[in-house]
């Protein structure tokens, strides 16, 4: 994930280039230690820039975790948009075939970026208590991605909401599973297998 820097005469960082350097490095800094036990420090050594440095590009720790997971959710949501040829929102989850592929790419998408699903595990958890500066970030996302799965389970199921629920924490839980043992836990075969039960 680490980028490589331009070389040659006169070569050097774009904003852009740098900002996705410091993202990356910060990604996989905070997946092994989690918030409270990484610092900006660390993150500028790993970019060879100063802490000065690095805070031009995102302003504080806690700029720096925000931007992260918002990062994540645009890279996320293109990607899962492209695969279906339509973002989230421009699905009216007509039809559980739909729905079903909806919530099928999300995971599929997350088997192929082990560090990041891991990031966010340990945030969430981190971020149930209210003083860590996630807590706002993840409590709303949740908000959001179970109007969305309640949304497009509707028609579908008895009760959307719960199902939507239900969905969420079979998926987290899945993925810790798989973070934790990746060679015994194909993880979207234990989606599939578990969305055929929540999906009579």
């Amino acid at each position: 994930m680490r980028e490589v820097r331009p070389r040659g005469a006169g070569s050097r960082w774009t904003p852009e280039q740098r900002r996705r350097q410091i993202l990356d490095e910060a990604t996989r800094i905070v997946g092994q230690r989690g918030y409270y036990g990484f610092s900006v420090a660390a993150v500028a050594e790993a970019c060879g820039l100063t802490v000065a440095g690095l805070l031009h590009h995102v302003g504080s720790k806690d700029g720096l975790l925000v931007a992260l997971l918002q990062d994540r959710d645009r890279r996320d949501a293109a990607a899962v948009a492209g695969e279906l040829g339509a973002g989230l929102a421009d699905l009216d989850g007509s039809s559980v075939a739909e729905t079903q592929a909806v919530l099928r790419a999300v995971v599929v998408r997350n088997t192929t970026q082990p560090e990041i699903v891991r990031l966010y595990s340990m945030l969430r958890t981190e971020s149930l208590f209210e003083g860590h500066p996630a807590h706002g970030y993840f409590r709303d996302r949740d908000a959001r991605v179970l109007a969305t799965f309640a949304r497009l389970l509707t028609g579908h199921v008895e009760h959307p909401g719960s199902t939507a629920r239900q969905l969420l924490a079979v998926m987290g839980g899945l993925e810790e599973q798989w973070l934790r043992a990746p060679d015994e836990v194909d993880l979207v075969r234990e989606w599939d297998r578990a969305v055929a039960r929540l999906f009579p």
